[in-house]
């Protein structure tokens, strides 16, 4: 299942985008070094994590995020756009064109057994991409990414287009290249047909009214006072974590539900923060600075 985040549904998804930005550090700031990019408490974040940006996301069973893909509409500020000068021709700015960024995969999910494509989640991620664009009347995809990545994405049977010859980047550490991607109803049938991947994968939670934390009863304030704070903390970590398994990592009632015993908590003075319970599993992950055109890599999606 891929979980389609917006402005309007980011507070649902708390935990997972800050995998998601932790996995970006250690992928593109820790694992690649690249010029430009700037991290903050172990996160990558730059100027397109923001507006109208749109997260894929595709969850393990433990709701933790196995890969991810960052949407710009092509009428606000991109990354391709920051690097204009490597595409030939004017960029696109259209409502029915969204620019592609940190396309990125934990190393865990990042191919399966069967070598020609990468693993289910990868797979699913391709395929929401183009369920994504088919419910925004999207009809073609930018991306600035390494030449080997869009020469992958070109064997998936995406018509894609150069928009200006591969160049250099930082002194020959790699080659990127701006590209275009026409998309559709046949590119989504033919995906299908490749991947293998025939059922609907998106999920769009509807966008939630906040609302503030409750005011603790009598009842519950005795309660906690009885057993201490911490351990009524731990108890619906523990009650969270089978509310998850109960009603599947993909469900919006799981998220509605466990975002609800959050507020609580916090008015509590506690939280469902599992870092003295579990062990966060490692997890990969890229923005550049954009005023520094040295840091070409990190215009790799």
């Amino acid at each position: 299942m891929i979980h389609v985040v917006t402005s309007e549904t980011q507070h649902l998804y708390g935990r997972q985008l800050d995998d998601m930005f932790r996995m970006r550090h250690a992928y593109y700031i820790e694992g690649h070094a690249w010029a430009g990019l700037v991290g903050q408490d172990g996160k990558e974040v730059d100027a397109f994590d923001d507006g109208g940006v749109v997260y894929l996301l595709s969850l393990d069973p433990w709701g933790r995020v196995a890969a991810s893909v960052r949407l710009n509409p092509t009428t606000e500020p991109t990354l391709l756009g920051a690097f204009a000068d490597h595409s030939d021709e004017p960029l696109p700015s259209s409502a029915a064109c969204w620019d592609i960024s940190r396309w990125i995969a934990d190393p865990v999910h990042r191919r399966s057994t069967h070598g020609a494509w990468p693993s289910n989640h990868q797979r699913e991620l391709i395929v929401g991409m183009l369920e994504f664009a088919e419910s925004r009347g999207v009809t073609h995809f930018t991306m600035l990414s390494e030449l080997r990545l869009a020469e992958r994405v070109a064997t998936y049977g995406w018509p894609v287009r150069c928009l200006g010859a591969p160049r250099d980047y930082e002194g020959g550490k790699g080659t990127a290249v701006a590209a275009e991607i026409r998309v559709g109803p046949d590119i989504l049938a033919l995906t299908r047909q490749k991947t293998g991947v025939f059922h609907r994968v998106l999920f769009e939670a509807p966008p939630a009214i906040h609302r503030p934390a409750p005011e603790l009863s009598a009842a519950l304030t005795s309660a906690l006072d009885a057993c201490g704070v911490e351990q009524a903390a731990r108890l619906v970590r523990a009650l969270a974590d089978q509310i998850a398994a109960g009603y599947g990592a993909e469900s919006a009632a799981a998220i509605e539900l466990v975002s609800a015993i959050q507020r609580i908590l916090e008015s509590a003075g506690a939280s469902l923060s599992r870092e003295d319970t579990l062990e966060d599993a490692e997890t990969p992950a890229e923005t550049p600075d954009v005023r520094a055109k040295s840091g070409r890599a990190a215009a790799a999606s």
